[in-house]
């Protein structure tokens, strides 16, 4: 790597995003992983846009003083990464999407139970939570031992309502212009790379100035959307390798 600035790991719909297989990667740099508000600890926090990038913004500022950290986000955690980035860059270095929210053809699952009621939603999060082999089939993950264990982790890390609340949050900030604007201002003020699983890099709609502006564009082979439970020091290499290729 080219410094040894901190890492800042912003989890997606599911926590915790902490392997320590990717953290060894990428030593000596120290890395963290805050729970945001519903996850975790921290489960009787309600969930918002505002409230996650605070809880995020006020982790960096606790573990990292007056930074700069790169911030990698996973789904819909990046929105989180670029919203922080984008009101604080001081902060950031750099921001790394791995298969992050570009617009609202990217909230996948969160469109369908954004809009579902309390009672719908409770059913469809519910049996999501309770179904680790579909997790993993889903992801065309095989179905083992190891990775059972990172699957259950994953699911029981936030209660269904923290990811309804949250579903709800990031299709609220990404369905309107404002957004686009937001991503455009980020990338053209610092680095930003940007990391796919092969299998699922063909549903990431990247629109075209994002490609051509980004830093690095990488594909990790054999790996789908949870990549970092599926090949956690494979990604790790592959953040170390962009993360060194852009001068800071």
């Amino acid at each position: 790597m080219s410094d040894c600035l901190p890492t800042v790991f912003v989890h997606g719909l599911f926590g915790p995003f902490s392997e320590w297989e990717t953290f060894a990667q990428l030593e000596p740099a120290l890395c963290t992983a805050p729970d945001l508000d519903g996850y975790g600890p921290e489960t009787d926090r309600p969930v918002t846009l505002a409230g996650q990038v605070a809880s995020l913004r006020a982790h960096v500022e606790k573990e990292h003083g007056d930074g700069p950290v790169h911030l990698v986000g996973h789904s819909i955690g990046s929105v989180y990464a670029f919203t922080l980035a984008n009101q604080s860059p001081w902060l950031v270095a750099s921001v790394t999407s791995v298969e992050g929210n570009f617009s609202l053809a990217d909230a996948f699952w969160s469109r369908s139970i954004a809009v579902m009621s309390e009672d719908e939603a409770r059913l469809s999060i519910e049996s999501r939570l309770s179904d680790p082999v579909g997790f993993l089939t889903g992801d065309d993950i095989a179905v083992a031992g190891e990775y059972l264990a990172r699957a259950r982790e994953a699911l029981a890390y936030q209660p269904w309502p923290t990811i309804w609340e949250s579903a709800k949050a990031i299709v609220g900030a990404t369905s309107g212009p404002d957004y686009e604007e937001l991503l455009r201002s980020v990338f053209a003020s610092m680095p930003v790379h940007l990391v796919a699983g092969q299998r699922s890099s063909k549903d990431w709609h990247v629109p075209g100035w994002a490609r051509e502006q980004a830093a690095t564009f990488t594909t990790l082979a054999v790996a789908g959307h949870m990549m970092m439970l599926e090949q956690p020091a494979r990604f790790g290499r592959a953040l170390a390798a962009a993360l060194g290729a852009v001068t800071h």
